[in-house]
């Protein structure tokens, strides 16, 4: 019995790992895809856009540095049907970028949680990492049975048998 004890100690052990290794690559993978669509969504507003819309009260001017001293602006006006646009051939300079009459001048890109992730991205990655735990709580589960099953046939006739798990 004790034989069994270990080995299915050593088993839960192997399963929380990989329950660990598995939530974190999910992480991780959450992590890069939200990048990836701010990449492409920043590289298809400075490539392809084509008006910018400014109002001093509501807008955000952020001016991202694509060069030495030459900089890419991104109007955030919140509110707005459009709320980030940009004119991809607009570069300005540093002193340029501060006489922009708008609400607050910013000197960096935006970040992803502003300029990229909705509600569904949040709704998303929600269900992708539930269905990842989800797996394994099952995997557990069906690991207990297992296991059960074992200890109480070793009960009745003293023999370890051991199917594939």
């Amino acid at each position: 019995m004790d034989f069994i004890k270990r080995m299915k100690k050593r088993e839960f052990i192997e399963m929380a790992l990989k329950t660990i290794c598995a939530v974190l690559g999910a992480f991780v993978a959450i992590i890069l895809m939200e990048g990836m669509i701010y990449g492409i969504e920043m590289n298809a507003l400075k490539t392809n856009g084509s008006a910018a819309s400014s109002s001093t009260d509501l807008t955000i001017a952020y001016c991202i540095e694509v060069d030495d001293d030459q900089y890419f602006i991104v109007y955030y006006n919140e509110g707005m049907p459009s709320e980030w646009s940009a004119v991809g051939s607009d570069i300005r300079t540093r002193a340029e970028c501060e006489n922009i009459a708008a609400k607050e001048i910013v000197f960096h890109a935006p970040s992803a949680f502003e300029f990229s992730i909705t509600p569904i991205h949040y709704v998303i990655m929600s269900a992708f990492m539930l269905i990842v735990v989800g797996f394994f709580v099952y995997r557990f589960i069906m690991l207990k049975k297992e296991y059960d099953t074992i200890e109480d046939n070793f009960k009745k006739t003293g023999n370890i048998e051991i199917e594939n798990i």
